[in-house]
């Protein structure tokens, strides 16, 4: 058999072989691991022992848990300065330089204030153009094409188009070639509120690949997905880069009073979930021209989602009279011109300035805008709000259903420190359960993490434009595409599904092959000169990619692949002369490589964090 044909069988049917393998194992969880390596020594051990995990667990588990995965070398430096000091910098987020990233985002949109974005791309109205009205053609006009009477010799017709003049020796009107005018410039594509999006979407995939601040870059992320927009929502696709810009990155890890408040102030939050059109309802007398009757309304969608997703919870102890009274308190809370200025306006005249009682405390008349700054303050230090955010936390950082005692002593830190994000997080990432045998991946990664640990897993260069974007879409999450304020889900079975999963093997597929326009990999480097054949190379990409930590039948899946790759013409290994080209190569070395890679992205461990 040919062997880039025998190559290429046996690669899809390992491919297979880990698809089943990666869904059975989202369903019940990889906690147990070989450590061998087709053969070669682990740096991990054969088993955990009593209830902590051994040190070079911990250092995979602070890098699967803390950035969007792991570089090449992250593991050994982490080792090197330790576990709790990879830790404590990381939370001391403002003092890592993160210089290196600003040349990545030098995108427009990002740093434009509201109303010059809104400006600049918003496409110009298409002008009304009448239609020229016929008029009738004089006798005596002259013609608009040469006109030859059939008896006049050809001679004389092209003597009658030849310019007169000291030109007309280049005939037929032509001019010198020092006349000629150059052809203006193609027209740019109009600027449209959907590159606003584009590039935010963009920035965010550029951060989580390239930014140093990988756990402050997690809780944006984190934060965005709590406080969910949906990008495509009419003036949202203008207002949510200053949202991200100005109401949650400034307070991602601060204070959750002061990020409470930037969303509630956000015009893309505001006009998401239509409080700004919330006001309160104006009676006005009839006219003999109309009828008596009400403007305006009070709407309460921002009042629900702000109890039951950004604080309380659904079972937070608040009722529907709650809603109706935390809904008066945010009446005129509107945005200046939506469509042109977007920015937030208070209007007292559209406030309802009665008196109103939110969870038991009352709330006296005539406070105006400060009506829904007490109500922020009511529920940013409520027990349930403590409980609430303690919860999602613990399940973002330790598993899908993380213990009661770690959520009850995160809710007692935020409670205790103010509502610090911080301080709060940091009880949770250095807790006995954080670093339990039972969280060791037991996470499976969302597909924006999937994408942007395999880059960072293979050293790629990317622009983060539309090919990946839409592979991750078609992952099944969207950036800011999720419709409803929920956010996407933080459980496994979120992202569980055959199609969900055939989807990341054939974006990494593409990836190993080279075949995602703006993204390249270059994985020889990877590689040691020791690597002179197929099984040595595979260790070292699970080395790198998997910390050396395979299952079973992982192992067997990638070591049955590895089998029939010494028989390829030529293979001494990727650091003997071969070269990876753009699109991939017919070299047998260079396949066997793509679709090495392929599989140990596609296996479950990798699926995990």
């Amino acid at each position: 058999m040919n062997a880039k044909i025998s190559c290429s069988f046996r690669a899809r049917s390992s491919f297979f072989r880990l698809l089943t393998l990666s869904l059975a194992c989202c369903l019940a969880g990889v906690q147990s691991f070989i450590p061998s390596i087709l053969g070669q020594g682990s740096r991990l051990p054969k088993k955990v022992k009593g209830t902590k995990l051994s040190e070079d667990r911990r250092v995979a588990h602070v890098l699967a848990r803390l950035t969007f995965g792991a570089r090449p070398g992250d593991f050994e430096r982490v080792k090197s300065i330790g576990v709790d000091k990879f830790i404590a910098e990381q939370l001391a987020w403002e003092t890592i330089d993160d210089t290196s990233l600003a040349s990545r985002l030098k995108l427009p949109t990002l740093g434009l204030a509201q109303p010059v974005l809104i400006e600049q791309y918003t496409p110009p109205k298409p002008t009304a153009t009448p239609s020229p009205t016929p008029v009738a053609t004089p006798a005596t006009a002259l013609p608009t094409t040469a006109t030859v009477s059939p008896q006049e010799p050809k001679e004389k017709i092209g003597a009658s188009m030849e310019m007169e003049g000291p030109e007309s020796k280049l005939g037929n009107g032509l001019q010198k070639p020092d006349t000629i005018k150059a052809l203006p410039k193609p027209t740019p594509p109009p600027k449209t509120p959907q590159m606003v999006v584009s590039e935010l979407q963009r920035a965010t995939l550029l951060r989580a690949v390239y930014s140093d601040r990988q756990l402050y870059e997690l809780m944006v992320s984190f934060w965005e997905n709590h406080f969910s927009i949906f990008a495509n929502k009419d003036a949202d696709r203008y207002l949510l880069t200053s949202f991200d810009r100005d109401s949650i990155r400034p307070f991602a890890m601060g204070r959750f009073r002061d990020l409470l408040g930037a969303t509630a102030h956000s015009p893309a939050m505001l006009y998401y979930l239509d409080n700004w059109r919330s006001s309160v309802p104006r009676p006005y007398p009839a006219t003999k021209d109309k009828p008596a009757g009400v403007d305006g309304g009070i709407n309460e969608n921002y009042a629900r989602e702000l109890m039951e997703l950004h604080t309380l919870g659904v079972d937070g102890g608040y009722t529907q009279r709650d809603v109706m009274e935390v809904a008066r308190c945010f009446t005129g809370w509107t945005i200046q011109k939506p469509d042109q200025e977007g920015l937030f306006l208070y209007r007292p005249g559209l406030h309802d300035n009665g008196e109103k009682t939110v969870l038991g405390q009352k709330i006296f008349p005539g406070g105006g805008i400060g009506d829904g700054e007490r109500v922020l303050d009511i529920l940013a230090s409520h027990p349930s709000t403590a409980r609430f955010i303690a919860t999602k936390l613990a399940r973002r950082f330790i598993s899908d259903e993380p213990p009661e005692s770690v959520i009850s002593r995160a809710a007692a830190v935020f409670l205790k420190t103010d509502g610090s994000i911080r301080e709060t997080l940091r009880s949770i990432i250095t807790s006995p359960e954080f670093f339990s045998p039972g969280t060791y991946r037991a996470k499976m990664r969302s597909p924006l993490e999937y994408t942007a640990a395999a880059l960072r897993g293979l050293n790629a260069e990317t622009d983060g434009d539309r090919p990946l974007l839409d592979l991750i879409g078609r992952m099944g999450q969207p950036i800011f595409g999720r419709i409803t304020p929920d956010g996407y889900g933080d459980r496994a079975e979120q992202w569980m599904s055959n199609g969900a999963l055939l989807a990341r093997l054939n974006f990494a597929n593409a990836l190993a092959a080279n075949k995602l326009k703006g993204t390249k990999i270059d994985p020889l480097p990877l590689t040691k000169p020791e690597d002179v054949n197929a099984r040595l190379i595979a260790a070292r990409f699970i080395s790198i990619l998997l910390f050396g930590d395979v299952s079973s039948p992982t192992r067997e899946t990638i070591e049955d692949f590895a089998k029939g790759a010494p028989d390829l013409p030529g293979l001494k290994g990727p650091m003997n002369g071969v070269s990876y080209e753009q699109g991939g190569s017919s070299n047998q070395n260079v396949l066997y490589v793509t679709q090495l890679i392929t599989l140990v992205l596609g296996s479950p461990e990798f699926q995990r964090r």
